[in-house]
């Protein structure tokens, strides 16, 4: 009976010390943010990132002069993506598994998007670009009615892109392809034509010292109003203020490439 009675009390020691660590745990901010983080597909904004082909297949090319690329016609800009995003962070991302993607929900808007959301990195797998797409930031977004299906999230994408065109909202700020400007003056030229803040992404040759104009991303609430950037992680730029960005005409001369 004696010893019975002295586990008794060790598993009751055990019990308390437990339910104390537990509480110690749900107290503590640090561990509510890295639950959250992991587990929640809770987020802040929707950025709308186009880029601009003749710079994504400049730096495609250089990672190897055997990579080749797939232009739009009339030097269009293109979609990326449209990524859930929250404030100062990366992601969520890749949050529901579940939503497997099937090219054939695209049939509606699969010719269209051959044109609008093309993958530039020709010869990768067919519907590569746009499963990757949908598996990492379009599940995210499906927690949201106008974006909670395969087809309504690619077919948002290509609505916003022919409300807030960056060749038009460029044109309309007076800067064209195959001219370097400051970073500042994308910056504005966004601000002026669409009354946002933007955000302006460049990549950089350091061997010839040279930067080019890789994507602009505009702000959407999770009522899709457009909104201001300024609480996107590298919010406005990773440009140097130092240089000018070239906004390339043109690929290289050298890099093979072809127009569909």
């Amino acid at each position: 009976m004696r010893t019975w009675g002295k586990w008794f009390v060790v598993l009751l020691v055990m019990l308390i010390g437990s339910a104390q660590t537990n509480a110690r745990r749900r107290k503590n901010p640090r561990n509510r943010r890295v639950n959250a983080t992991k587990n929640s597909t809770a987020f802040d904004v929707l950025i709308f990132t186009q880029h601009w082909p003749q710079t994504v297949c400049y730096t495609w090319k250089q990672e190897s002069p055997d990579h080749s690329c797939d232009l739009p016609h009339d030097d269009e800009w293109t979609i990326h993506g449209l990524w859930p995003t929250k404030f100062h962070k990366l992601g969520p991302q890749f949050c529901n598994p579940s939503l497997h993607f099937n090219v054939a929900a695209l049939s509606p808007i699969q010719k269209e998007m051959e044109v609008k959301w093309i993958d530039v990195e020709n010869g990768t797998k067919p519907f590569s670009f746009w499963k990757h797409e949908w598996q990492k930031h379009g599940t995210c977004s499906a927690v949201l009615e106008p974006l909670n299906t395969e087809l309504k999230y690619f077919e948002m994408g290509l609505k916003l892109l022919d409300v807030y065109d960056m060749k038009h909202v460029l044109e309309k700020a007076d800067i064209h392809p195959g001219l370097s400007y400051p970073v500042q003056a994308f910056l504005d030229g966004v601000y002026k034509v669409l009354g946002k803040k933007c955000q302006v992404e460049c990549v950089s040759n350091k061997k010839e010292k040279k930067s080019y104009l890789f994507e602009i991303r505009i702000c959407f609430d999770k009522s899709l109003n457009l909104i201001d950037c300024d609480g996107v992680a590298g919010f406005p730029t990773n440009c140097s203020p130092k240089r000018q960005i070239l906004y390339p005409g043109t690929v290289p001369i050298e890099y093979h490439v072809l127009q569909i």
